[in-house]
């Protein structure tokens, strides 16, 4: 067992460690489910989404930068840090996340653990050699973090983006665009998710935010639970990707919030088949497939500065925002 010491922590009480393996796992997903509640996310966190992730950790030792803090036995606050290149090549992010559970926060926990991410992070990059920005960074700050959002602001860090999730309550009325001539869309198959995966590199390749598109990440994200191709949308050009859809049913938010929702997320057309009307046209097939399986409504995010017009998109086609999620930068110096 690896003990941790947090100089900055205010609450002796609490008992600092590091992940130690996957028998940490359903106390993690007990946290982040009462953390993510809290902060009015309808997320279902599947602790074999967990299992699947920290199996394929990239970039990262979860061994020593996953911290964990207890209570005698029990959870109550988390943080893990990683980096990834901004996908227009524009800098190295060196990423945050922490979740404290809500009976534990405004004392304190969240600033030790923060504190303690920034200086393994700033170490991690003093071994990278970087010729771009370095960046401190917290991807993914839901509005109803508030205690989050001010720490954030205390330590340095500035909003820099905004994201939205966007929800259509029903899939009735749904619009289905004509694809664009000398395109198609075909079944695919567990075999082919390598080149989606590219595909999908190469189209989010001028997107604003960081990516990992490592090995690891990618068997991580085909060997995922809810990854599941018969639900995508993917129009080719021949033998090429053009584009896609890739739905999915979480079960598990579906039945503790109550209805029957599914995601068209990623949206993605590569540059060659752009503006031609085609993610209007997959988003349509998408939510016809959701509703084909019995789905009654859908969700996805988005970047609300999306150069291609993302937002507008959406709105055309039946969804709105409900809530939103801030991406939050501060400068590393070299």
């Amino acid at each position: 067992m690896a003990e941790l010491l947090l100089p900055e922590s205010p609450r002796p009480e609490v008992r600092f460690r590091t992940y130690e393996g996957e028998a940490d796992i359903p106390a993690i997903a007990e946290l982040l489910q009462a953390s993510f509640h809290a902060n009015g996310d309808t997320i279902h966190v599947d602790p074999e989404e967990l299992r699947v992730e920290s199996r394929h950790a990239s970039h990262v030792d979860l061994t020593r930068d996953m911290v964990l803090g207890f209570v005698g036995d029990r959870l109550v606050a988390r943080s893990m840090l990683m980096w990834a290149d901004a996908m227009d090549g524009s800098a190295r992010q060196y990423q945050s996340w922490g979740d404290i559970h809500p009976d534990w926060r405004r004392r304190g926990l969240g600033r030790a653990m923060w504190n303690r991410n920034i200086e393994r992070l700033q170490a991690i990059a003093a071994l990278h050699d970087v010729t771009g920005q370095r960046v401190l960074s917290v991807p993914w700050l839901r509005e109803g973090d508030v205690g989050g959002a001010a720490l954030a602001e205390q330590l340095g860090y500035r909003r820099v983006r905004l994201y939205h999730h966007m929800t259509r309550p029903t899939l009735d009325d749904i619009s289905v665009p004509p694809l664009p001539d000398g395109l198609e869309v075909r079944p695919v198959t567990k075999a082919q998710l390598p080149a989606l995966w590219a595909a999908m590199e190469e189209a989010f390749r001028d997107h604003f935010g960081a990516k990992d598109w490592s090995d690891r990440t990618f068997r991580a994200w085909s060997e995922r639970p809810l990854t599941d191709p018969a639900l995508f949308v993917i129009a080719f050009d021949g033998d090429e990707v053009a584009g896609g859809v890739h739905g999915e049913i979480h079960p598990g938010e579906n039945e503790a919030n109550g209805y029957l929702r599914g995601w068209t997320d990623p949206v993605y057309v590569r540059r060659p088949w752009r503006r031609r009307g085609l993610a209007s046209a997959l988003l349509g097939r998408a939510l016809v497939r959701l509703r084909e399986v019995g789905m009654t409504s859908a969700q996805l995010d988005v970047d609300t500065e999306n150069e291609n017009r993302a937002l507008t998109l959406y709105e055309r086609h039946g969804f709105a925002s409900d809530r939103i999620a801030g991406e939050w930068h501060k400068p590393m110096g070299r």
